[in-house]
């Protein structure tokens, strides 16, 4: 996550590349929860593709919870249909709540990709077909995110995004070792699965919006938590190696067959 992807470029980005920058980077929701031990809860996604509804994955969010709730750590690993696991992440939210350390590893496809925090500064860092990156970020000068951090801070902000405020905020994108300039915005209320949610959408805050599609997400209100995603995934597909360009990620009450049949093969 060398490419095999076709390199179209966007100011020096590979299409893929840029896919990911725009990706919810592994967005750390709230939905379908199972206790599985004190200050402990596992959240599953299930990602399809937008438009026909084709089963992709599974996510499996193992975390472990502060007790306010506020995630402090966390395991997500990644199912194909058949159960296997193509993708692992690992997270640390101890030292900043948007800008977690993290590693993701897809090794079918010999990519990682991370972040640790030294101080005022991230260092994040990709290794791609054994060819590795690294660059240091500072974090100060207004809202800034990462990865999973990136559905903290909206969360944050949740009451000034209600209110009709534009977001404003830096992404760190481990997989450009770069970061980008984004905002976010309500676009109205709906409901999913019967619960009424915010809709909100994400998109470059420059000239790059109008060259890609922006992503679409839906909150639960009480409490804020992601119920429903749409967009580009920043996973790699585990037979092709493309990424995944168009899919729903949601995180439903009840699992779909496909789903269900992925985590029992996963044992």
């Amino acid at each position: 996550m060398a490419p095999m992807h076709p390199q179209w470029r966007f100011d020096g980005l590979s299409r893929r590349e840029w896919l990911g920058s725009v990706a919810a980077l592994g967005l750390l929701p709230g939905g379908l929860m199972a206790q599985a031990a004190p200050r402990s809860q596992r959240v599953v996604g299930v990602a399809q593709e937008l438009g026909n509804g084709r089963f992709l994955y599974t996510e499996v969010h193992d975390q472990v919870l502060a007790a306010d709730g506020a995630v402090v750590t966390a395991l997500t690993t990644y199912h194909a249909a058949d159960g296997r696991e193509f993708a692992r992440k690992t997270l640390d939210y101890r030292q900043n709540r948007s800008v977690p350390a993290f590693r993701l590893d897809q090794p079918l496809h010999r990519y990682s990709e991370g972040l640790r925090l030294m101080g005022d500064q991230a260092e994040v860092f990709k290794v791609d077909q054994g060819k590795e990156k690294r660059s240091q970020i500072q974090l100060g000068g207004g809202a800034v995110a990462a990865d999973s951090g990136f559905n903290q801070l909206l969360i944050d902000a949740m009451p000034r995004l209600r209110q009709g405020e534009t977001l404003s905020f830096r992404l760190i994108v481990a997989g450009q070792t770069d970061q980008f300039r984004f905002r976010a915005k309500a676009i109205g209320e709906g409901r999913v699965e019967d619960e009424p949610a915010l809709r909100l959408k994400v998109e470059p805050d420059s000239l790059l919006r109008w060259l890609v599609d922006p992503l679409e997400l839906a909150y639960g209100l009480q409490p804020p938590r992601l119920l429903d995603y749409r967009g580009v995934s920043n996973i790699l597909n585990p037979d092709t190696g493309e990424v995944y360009r168009k899919v729903r990620v949601s995180y439903p009450k009840e699992l779909p067959v496909e789903a269900r049949a992925a985590l029992k093969a996963k044992g």
